[in-house]
């Protein structure tokens, strides 16, 4: 696989895949959407997160399926832009079809369920072609910064989204657009919404960023001939022995990373008992942090190199999550009470929050954060480094499989 010759940009357009789709995974993903879903649309404590977890298993379970062979016909074909279009096209559609998430309306969960589902494993698979033009684009000595780069301007881009979505729709007085609170449609077009701003700051990779040259091979001979490959890539697997250790790694902290990100706000709701202003709030101090984090994981890829920073990261991650599932409103790390002290807390934070537990899981889940860019940018950079360059969006396709394995 040939490098490119690429302005910056190209290579900053390339970046701005991950502006364009973050908000997708805070608004809809973690921070708002999914305590909708659970909370007021199934409305059931039970059910709710129960049919949340089928719509990311089905998904995570597609993309693991089906990612190493789609990367494998891709890679037959050269040209990744295609590919990242196709699914584009189908997650746009699917995230339109969430503002149809109506309390009580007939036959509506499964058609929320079906476009929530869809919508997951189709930007998942987008990822996976966009992940696979790094290092044609970018110097081996560079994959760190730029990984981070993305990843960076995803979480600004995340943090952007939450406060228009917190002043202009959560917190309005009287919703912009005509909106009627009564029905949730000042909630519901958060979906609509994610789908306009993906459409709109995923022009700049298309126009800007260039894609490698198609080769002339009918879709039925790549589709065979991809699958032959894949087939010998499994039958030489021992050839690969740097890629499947870091992989069968991955398959474990990335699988606990998105359960994390996938029920954080469930569990925040249900065990904190927060509500949509302070999951909000949550997010945007947590993306404040993530940002910069990222960013400097990548810096710290190219100079101490990115299986050191994914270890670092990896461990911080660890430590994060056991003090973040230890926490309730009136327990801090499974034993210790602290309700008797909360009416000052009630008062420090001017009645955002009422006891110490709410304040300390904040802080625990921003330190949370600050590692998960690194690892991620760490990662997708350590990935390029050792997958072979002819097979590179096949070993994407088992970077997400690895990703998604255990869902």
């Amino acid at each position: 696989m040939d490098q490119l010759l690429v302005s910056r940009t190209g290579r900053f357009s390339w970046a701005m895949f991950d502006w364009a789709n973050q908000p997708f995974y805070t608004l809809i993903t973690t921070f708002v959407f999914s305590y909708y879903f659970s909370q007021i649309f199934i409305g059931d404590d039970v059910r709710g997160p129960e049919l949340w977890g089928y719509t990311q298993t089905i998904a995570g379970l597609s993309v693991a399926l089906f990612s190493p062979v789609l990367g494998s016909i891709a890679d037959l074909r050269g040209n990744r832009k295609p590919w990242i279009g196709f699914f584009s096209i189908i997650f746009v559609i699917c995230m339109f079809l969430l503002w149809y998430a109506l309390p009580g309306a007939p036959n509506g969960v499964w058609l929320i369920v079906a476009a929530m589902t869809i919508a997951t494993a189709a930007i998942a698979f987008a990822e996976v072609f966009n992940n696979a033009m790094l290092p044609t684009i970018e110097s081996e000595n560079k994959f760190g910064s730029l990984s981070g780069l993305g990843y960076g301007l995803g979480y600004f881009g995340g943090l952007v989204a939450l406060i228009v979505f917190l002043i202009y729709f959560v917190n309005a007085e009287v919703p912009p657009l005509g909106l009627d609170s009564e029905t949730y449609e000042h909630i519901r077009i958060v979906g609509p919404l994610g789908a306009v701003w993906y459409a709109l700051f995923i022009l700049p990779f298309f126009f800007f960023t260039p894609d490698v040259k198609s080769i002339q091979i009918s879709i039925i001979d790549s589709i065979k001939k991809g699958l032959s490959n894949f087939v010998d890539t499994l039958r030489k697997v021992k050839e690969f022995k740097n890629v499947i250790t870091f992989l069968f790694a991955r398959m474990f902290y990335q699988d606990a990373l998105n359960a994390m990100f996938i029920f954080g706000g469930i569990y925040a709701a249900q065990v904190l008992d927060w509500g949509f202003e302070e999951l909000l709030i949550l997010g945007i101090v947590v993306n404040i942090f993530a940002a910069p984090g990222a960013m400097l994981g990548g810096w710290l890829n190219d100079r101490i190199g990115a299986k050191r920073v994914v270890m670092i990261s990896v461990v911080g991650l660890m430590i994060t999550a056991i003090m973040a599932v230890s926490i309730t409103r009136d327990t801090l790390f499974f034993f210790i009470p602290v309700d008797a002290y909360s009416y000052t807390v009630n008062d420090l934070t001017f009645g955002l929050y009422e006891s110490i537990g709410e304040v300390v899981y904040v802080v625990v889940v921003i330190f949370l954060g600050t590692f998960s860019g690194p690892a991620q940018a760490a990662s997708r950079a350590l990935m390029a480094n050792i997958a072979p360059r002819q097979y590179m969006t096949e070993f994407f396709g088992l970077f997400a499989f690895a990703g998604k394995a255990t869902s």
